[in-house]
């Protein structure tokens, strides 16, 4: 009787962002279905894939070392590269140790079809002439070794219209574009029949979704009011996007998460129009983020800022820390500059020197630690529920974005589980007891 060949071992790493994580695992559940076999341990794969991010310095340096070790600890391994930065810097991509395939954002939909066929070499095209066919696809259903995870994210929109002075992602990601309406409610449905809890709405820039003239909020009433047993959690959202009727719907409504992400960036009126940011949008925001603070103290609140951009003076940044005190964030996504080539910020001959951006982020980081402490303790006694993503010691994470830990309780992954806030156990976790659970 003839040996069964094994299947093909796939190690998949990602770097970045939520949408990044999407892609990843639609190409998780399809590589499952053509037959390939996920393993965690990049030593034991014959293949891997590593999706890249370039929004900043930081990333590019993460992504080389982690090709580079990959390369080291699996030497005998393909290395298929990915993301953004195979997007922006394919030919050096390729030159890297172990490296068979670079495949840019247009082509990322193709991977399957580019490993099933053995096709090296560099796989690259406009974003423009990708963006129907990318967006149009039926995500496979999310089965197998998928639901190792609790979240599901669903990817609705992709690209963005909007040319801030600093941001490279335009230019690797394309134009705006959404997925089809049905698309995404079909999806959303499908995982939740799959036993998916969350499911969390990505893309580059989510507020641009546009569906024929559906935008993000008739897609999130649409799926506030569906059946099942689920919560849906938003990615990061622009100032532009967040309506009094959006935040009124995050802070109120049952199967939306109570955990708002904002991408600010600044609060210094000088630095968002050096950014070319909507300076009105982000303004108006801040009043309204300390109103959904006053009528939702118990809700996630966090942000992405930007210390030490070109021209960004003493004074332009303490009205940042002033106006960042009083909304109360629960915490912050701090970043220093980054220069990305090709952008406008990048010529800018008002750099900030690189011990001030170190100084100004780390007492931005200050200011948000200090928050975050208050929003804990104000939490604490209260009623959360998490979705056990990790079964001894029980950990998840509660709608309103907080990292729980019972190190007393063993409980099935993927249960959810009520529990009250007893306070902070370590690092980036909050310490709770179980209050009742059920098992779906």
């Amino acid at each position: 009787m003839a040996e069964q060949k094994a299947s093909p071992a796939v190690a998949i790493k990602s770097i970045g962002c939520r949408t990044n994580q999407e892609e990843m695992v639609t190409l998780s559940a399809s590589l499952v279905q053509q037959g390939y076999r996920l393993v965690e341990n990049a030593a034991e794969a014959a293949v891997i894939v590593v999706n890249t991010c370039s929004v900043t310095a930081a990333t590019e340096s993460k992504t080389r070392r982690l090709l580079h070790a990959l390369a080291a600890q699996a030497p005998m391994a393909r290395i298929l590269v990915t993301g953004c930065l195979a997007q922006q810097k394919p030919d050096e991509l390729a030159k890297v140790s172990g490296v068979s395939w670079v495949v840019g954002n247009g082509c990322k939909h193709l991977i399957d079809s580019i490993l099933q066929h053995h096709c090296r070499g560099i796989y690259r095209t406009s974003l423009q002439e990708a963006a129907e066919l990318t967006m149009s696809r039926t995500p496979p259903p999310p089965n197998g070794p998928a639901m190792l995870r609790t979240r599901y994210p669903v990817k609705i929109q992709e690209g963005c219209d909007f040319r801030c002075s600093y941001c490279v992602v335009p230019l690797l990601r394309g134009p705006s574009r959404s997925a089809p309406f049905d698309t995404i409610i079909a999806a959303c449905k499908q995982s939740v029949e799959a036993g998916y809890k969350e499911i969390v709405l990505t893309g580059t820039h989510i507020g641009q979704f546009n569906d024929r003239g559906r935008r993000l909020i008739d897609l999130l009433d649409r799926l506030a009011a569906a059946n099942g047993d689920f919560r849906i959690r938003l990615s990061s959202l622009d100032p532009r996007d967040c309506s009094e009727t959006l935040i009124n719907l995050i802070g109120s409504a049952e199967k939306l998460c109570d955990h708002l992400h904002v991408s600010l960036q600044s609060c210094s009126e000088p630095v968002l129009k050096a950014m070319k940011r909507h300076v009105p949008a982000t303004i108006d925001l801040l009043d309204r983020l300390e109103g959904f603070r006053e009528r939702f103290p118990l809700a996630g609140l966090g942000a992405d800022l930007i210390a030490g951009f070109p021209g960004e003076t003493e004074t332009m940044f303490e009205e940042t820390c002033r106006r960042i005190e009083r909304i109360n964030l629960s915490y912050a996504h701090v970043f220093r500059f980054s220069p990305r080539p090709g952008t406008p910020a990048a010529a800018s001959a008002s750099q900030v020197r690189e011990a001030v951006k170190t100084a100004r982020s780390a007492y931005l980081r200050t200011i948000v630690e200090r928050s975050r402490a208050l929003f804990l303790k104000r939490i604490q006694q209260s009623s959360q529920r998490i979705i056990v993503e990790s079964g001894s010691p029980v950990r998840g994470i509660t709608s309103n974005y907080i990292h729980v830990e019972i190190p007393d309780c063993t409980l099935e992954h993927n249960t959810w589980l009520d529990v009250t806030i007893t306070g902070l156990l370590r690092g980036r976790y909050c310490s709770a007891q179980p209050v009742l659970y059920k098992v779906a």
